[in-house]
Order: C-alpha cells, then sequence, then structure tokens
C-alpha cells in the first residue's frame, strides 16, 4: 500500500512540471504579455523564456514548488 501511494504522489509531481499546450500564438507580444499578466496576479514567477528546438515561444513559471511551462503554437519568424 505505501509503494502505491509513493508512486502516485511521484506522479503528480511529475505530472506538475509538463509543458501545457493551449494553442496560444506566443510569438505576438500582446498575447505574451497577457498571459504574463494573468500568470502575475495569481502569483506565479516568470522564471525563464526561450526558444525550444522547433523554434517555439517557451515561457516558464513558478509557483509554490511548481514549474508550469507554456510552449507557443508556432515556429517564430525570424
Amino acid at each position: 500500500m505505501k509503494k502505491v501511494l509513493l508512486f502516485t504522489g511521484m506522479l503528480l509531481l511529475t505530472l506538475s512540471a509538463k509543458a501545457i499546450e493551449l494553442n496560444l500564438n506566443l510569438n505576438n507580444p500582446d498575447v505574451r504579455q497577457c498571459l504574463i499578466d494573468s500568470a502575475s496576479e495569481a502569483g506565479w514567477e516568470l522564471k525563464a523564456k526561450y526558444l525550444d528546438d522547433n523554434d517555439k515561444v517557451v515561457l516558464v513559471f513558478k509557483k509554490d514548488g511548481q514549474i508550469v511551462e507554456y510552449t507557443g503554437n508556432q515556429k517564430l519568424d525570424y
């Protein structure tokens, strides 16, 4: 029984660090700023922003030990 509880707890922690895809166009600066402002009001702190291997914008937020990544739906055009 203890092993099942431990496995469930570890699974929940793993799921909380997954990237979230909400079909957002994070290439648009207004959309990025709206997401950052909304997350900030909810207590989330922007920890990083970068381009992933597919040239999509990624925003990483942290709150109370949880980490959430938002990945844009389009490649960034240079």
